[in-house]
Parts: C-alpha cells; sequence; structure tokens
C-alpha cells in the first residue's frame, strides 16, 4: 500500500469517526434535550466508529450480501467495542458506558442495540457509501490529500495526548475531591450549627431578630454549598469535566455515589457562575 493510499484511508477514518460522533451528539439532544459532547477526544470525533467502518471495509472484501455484510459487520464491530471497553478499563480503572441494565448485553461491555446500529451502519457504508468517498478523494489532488492527512494527523495525536494525560489523572483527582466533599461539608455543618446555637439564645427575643438570623444560617449554607461547587469544579480540568458529564455511565473505583454527587456540583458550579453574570 502507498503512502497516498494510507492517507485516504486515514481520512476514511476521520470522516466515520466524524459521523459517528455527530450520531451521538444528534441522538443525545434527540432524547434528553440538551448537547452533550459524546466523544472520548476533544475533537469532533468518536474512534470507535471510524475503525469499525475500516474493518467492515478490509474485513469483508468482496462481500455483497447485505445479510453477510450485517451480520459480520456487527460481530466484528462489537468485538472492538467489547475490546476497547475492557482495555481502558485495564488502562485507566474506569467504565466510560455500561450496558448491565439494557436488555442482551455481555458483561455490560455491549448489548444489542449497539449491534444492531453497527451492523446496519457499516452495511450501508461498505455498500453504498464508500464508493462515494472513494471517488470523491481520488479526485482531489494527491498534494492536497496528503496535506491535509498530516495536518489532521497531528492534530488527532496532539488531541489524543491531551486526553490520555486527563484520563490517567482522573481517578486521583475523583480521589481528592471524595476526601475535600467530606471535609468542606463537615465544615458547612459545623457553620450551621454554629447559626443555629446562635439563633438558640435569641429564643426570647423579638421575632424580627430570630428571622434574621435564621436568614443568616440559610445565607452562609448557600455560600458553603457555592464554595464547594466551585473548589471541586477547578480539582478537574475542562476535559475531565467534560467526560465526566459526557458519559453518565462512567464506573470508577470510587463508585456511582461519588460521580453523582461530582456531577451535582459541577451543575452547581455552573448555575452560580451564570448567576453572578
Amino acid at each position: 500500500m502507498t503512502w497516498l493510499a494510507l492517507e485516504k484511508v486515514f481520512l476514511w477514518f476521520l470522516l466515520y469517526s466524524f459521523v459517528g460522533w455527530l450520531w451521538e451528539t444528534v441522538l443525545n439532544i434527540v432524547m434528553k434535550k440538551r448537547f452533550v459532547d459524546r466523544g472520548i477526544l476533544n475533537g469532533p470525533i468518536c474512534p470507535i466508529y471510524g475503525f469499525g467502518a475500516l474493518l467492515a471495509i478490509y474485513a469483508l472484501p468482496g462481500e455483497h450480501s447485505v445479510v453477510a455484510i450485517f451480520l459480520s459487520s456487527g460481530v466484528l464491530c462489537c468485538t472492538l467495542e467489547y475490546f476497547t471497553s475492557w482495555a481502558i478499563e485495564k488502562l485507566f480503572h474506569m467504565r466510560l458506558w455500561d450496558y448491565s441494565g439494557k436488555p442482551f448485553n455481555l458483561n455490560g461491555r455491549v448489548y444489542l442495540n449497539g449491534f444492531l446500529f453497527f451492523a446496519a451502519g457499516c452495511t450501508v457504508v461498505k455498500l453504498w457509501v464508500q464508493p462515494h468517498v472513494m471517488d470523491m478523494l481520488n479526485a482531489i489532488d494527491p498534494r492536497t490529500i496528503t496535506i491535509l492527512a498530516v495536518t489532521l494527523l497531528v492534530v488527532l495525536l496532539a488531541d489524543a495526548a491531551v486526553t490520555l494525560a486527563g484520563l490517567t489523572s482522573l481517578n486521583s483527582r475523583l480521589g481528592h475531591a471524595e476526601q475535600d466533599i467530606k471535609a468542606l461539608k463537615a465544615r458547612g455543618i459545623a457553620h450551621i450549627d454554629v447559626g443555629i446555637t446562635a439563633a438558640d439564645k435569641r429564643i426570647g427575643s423579638t421575632e424580627t431578630r430570630i428571622t434574621t438570623a435564621c436568614a443568616q444560617i440559610a445565607a452562609r449554607a448557600q455560600t458553603d454549598g457555592e464554595a464547594l461547587a466551585a473548589h471541586v469544579a477547578h480539582l478537574f480540568d475542562w476535559q475531565q469535566r467534560r467526560l465526566i458529564r459526557a458519559y453518565p455511565g462512567m464506573r470508577t473505583e470510587h463508585g456511582e455515589g461519588l460521580l453523582a454527587e461530582v456531577r451535582a456540583q459541577f451543575d452547581r458550579a455552573r448555575h452560580a457562575h451564570t448567576n453572578t453574570k
């Protein structure tokens, strides 16, 4: 295979990775009524879709039977997804997705709907889309192909490096967040206790003074809550915050409860920031 051919394959990979990202994003908007960047990388691509498309193209050469391509593509892509989930768990001690609650799942890593979607998508790509993509790239000047491929490869490698750094440190930052949340909540409770004690001493006072004391307790609780949310949000970089939000099925060694708490603190910090504008 020539360098030009490899460059074209790389561009195919990026194209189908982008289409996969677009599909996940639109699906999320339709189902959850909000935008969520579902890619593991920071750029608008989901590499598993690109690799899945290449598997269907190269692992089934000369195959034109819709049924054969459908079934084979589903098996190949689910195998890829299963291995990807396993590798992420072994390397980073986390799962980004977990289908344990879905019907016909295999160890929570793949399930029936994914099989059907991958199978249908790869069938369409191999039989009808890929021939047009090849014609389109063949019509482009080879020098342009090279410049485009090299530029996008550099961007992809930089993105991958940033993503790997974020994933590597995510568990340790979750550990720090767990400790800090406990400490800051304890401090907030102590502040409330002090306020309640002060209010108790005013029971015999006028109603206005008691109301004022209660308002001060509520204000202090809100201030402490906002401080906690801001602190937790700043423990993570923007990429880690995005991943935690984008993958509600994420599982780590710290348990689901901590991730739910961290997401809640992210939302509170964002709302507080919005309200101050």
